[in-house]
């Protein structure tokens, strides 16, 4: 073993020419593959959607699974909407060229403490419309001058209650029904390790232990900052979890085989052990993309997900651009009693448009899937844009003017604050 490693060694220092040209070589193949494959998989998208809106103009027949459902070629998912453009790598090197940096974050941490507070949850309303079996004792009882004009919790039926607890990014824990529902977690510090990605901007309201158990999860897509394998360790199998198509396989190589994999306008049932309760669990379109690496881009599915219940529903957006499939959701399962809709990572517009709503587009979804209420999330928690850090507040007031909704139908909440809504 040692002599062919020295052999190996003393070809190396005499053919360093000939090692330079092999890996430029093998460089540019490598390139030219995925270049020409990239090409080829947008031509016959461009394809399939012409053959699927043929499809729809024939009234002779219902084509109805045609209608914004997934689209798979060669392995991997594509938008199949004509809103939806890929990015090139020329795209992102323009993007990082012409980047605005600091995106007017104030170095005074005081400053920030004011325009970013962050709440305690009201863990005892948590825990008081949680099922016996998810109460989290030691929780605390939550800020009593932030709560202090909420209802005894005691008096409050789980049945018609709604509550949503915004934690950063899209990591909420809602309430409906009786249901505990955490959405898309991420507790970290830093989105990829603790080392390794954007940080956050305020620290994270409370721990999920200090929470009351979650019956379900939904994962929106895999990206970092939607999907902590750290939660999906801590809660393992305790839960069940939602996941778009292809992201199963992701969690049966941790161990996590209570998993609901579904595809677009796919439903599932959800069972309440304790109370019998049912709900349906749905997954509706969106238009994003997916990967945690180079090596698995859009190898899974990205959705958005509603939940019904008997007396209310939460529509979960996850990650999208506008598309026409919302005005479908809508019409299909409206009206939505909560919509968690994304409101920041959106400028430059260019760049964004396509894969990240801004306020504007948010409040035509609101309106789409006819939502009583809706709350905004995704911004002020990892800077991965660059509008300012309090723009999507200021202009999802802005938006709602602007389509008429009126104040305090759609919020951008505070970290951490309990909100609570009647069904």
């Amino acid at each position: 073993m040692s002599r062919a490693f020295r052999l190996g060694l003393g070809w190396l220092r005499t053919s360093r020419q000939s090692v330079s040209i092999y890996c430029v070589g093998a460089i540019a193949g490598v390139t030219v593959y995925y270049l020409y494959n990239d090409q080829r998989i947008a031509s016959r998208r461009q394809q399939l959607i012409k053959r699927r809106k043929e499809l729809q103009l024939d009234t002779t027949k219902s084509h109805e699974q045609y209608r914004f459902s997934s689209l798979n070629i060669g392995g991997r998912f594509v938008n199949p909407f004509d809103t939806w453009r890929d990015k090139t790598l020329w795209d992102f090197v323009r993007w990082l060229c012409t980047r605005t940096s600091g995106n007017g974050l104030p170095k005074d941490m005081d400053e920030l403490d004011r325009t970013l507070p962050v709440v305690t949850p009201h863990f005892a309303l948590l825990n008081a419309l949680s099922r016996s079996a998810n109460v989290r004792p030691h929780g605390g009882a939550g800020d009593s001058v932030e709560y202090a004009e909420y209802p005894d919790p005691s008096e409050l039926d789980p049945r018609s209650t709604v509550t949503a607890t915004w934690l950063g990014q899209s990591t909420c824990f809602v309430q409906m029904d009786g249901l505990n529902i955490l959405t898309d977690p991420i507790f970290k510090r830093r989105t990829v390790f603790s080392w390794l990605g954007p940080e956050r901007l305020r620290p994270v309201p409370c721990q999920l232990e200090d929470l009351p158990r979650p019956d379900i999860v939904l994962v929106s897509h895999n990206h970092f900052d939607h999907l902590d394998s750290d939660v999906v360790r801590q809660l393992g199998n305790t839960v069940t979890w939602y996941v778009p198509l292809g992201l199963r396989d992701w969690f049966a190589r941790r161990g996590i085989y209570k998993v609901k994999e579904l595809d677009w306008w796919q439903e599932s049932e959800y069972t309440d052990a304790d109370t019998g309760r049912n709900f349906r669990i749905i997954s509706t379109p969106a238009q994003h993309w997916s990967g945690r690496n180079g090596l698995d881009s859009n190898s899974s599915l990205w959705t958005g997900f509603l939940v019904k219940g008997a007396n209310s529903s939460v529509f979960h957006c996850g990650d999208t651009g506008y598309c026409p499939a919302f005005k479908e959701i809508g019409a299909k399962y409206g009206p939505v009693s909560l919509a968690i809709l994304p409101i920041g990572s959106y400028e430059p517009r260019w760049y964004m448009c396509h894969q990240h709503i801004d306020p504007d587009d948010a409040v035509r979804i609101h309106q789409d899937v006819q939502a009583r209420n809706s709350i905004g999330v995704h911004w002020g928690t990892f800077m991965m844009s660059d509008e300012h850090y309090l723009a999507p507040p200021r202009d999802l007031a802005t938006a709602c003017a602007k389509y008429g909704v009126l104040d305090g139908l759609f919020v951008a909440p505070q970290f951490g604050k309990t909100r609570l809504y009647f069904s």
